[in-house]
């Protein structure tokens, strides 16, 4: 499955208790991103369950509970739309590949 980093982002919003539209995403897609953002080192919980019955890389069930400093930090960075639109526009205009890597460039480059 294709990472997408809208919606980690508004995961980790939604975590925090912001309103946000998740109705775009199938549940497949939102418990495979909640398990990235695990294992990202965003969030901490439970190591995520897959069904023993057949290989998936969509998990069960994710349970996320609690963003690390790391996770924290990086919402706070991208939590205005605008700083968001900035950071993703960066990154296209550099003719950079988005990861996480070049995400967490992107805010220390335009907003250190």
């Amino acid at each position: 499955m294709k990472r997408n980093f809208e919606l980690i982002r508004k995961l980790l919003l939604d975590f925090e208790g912001e309103e946000v539209d998740l109705s775009p995403f199938t549940e497949q897609q939102i418990l495979y991103h909640k398990a990235l953002l695990i294992e990202f080192g965003l969030a901490e919980g439970p190591k995520p369950h897959y069904s023993s019955r057949e290989y998936s890389e969509i998990p069960d069930k994710v349970t996320i509970r609690k963003l690390t400093w790391e996770g924290h930090d990086f919402l706070n960075a991208i939590r205005d739309e605008g700083r968001w639109q900035k950071v993703k526009e960066w990154i296209k205009e550099a003719g950079k590949i988005l990861t996480l890597e070049t995400l967490k460039e992107a805010i220390s480059t335009l907003f250190s």
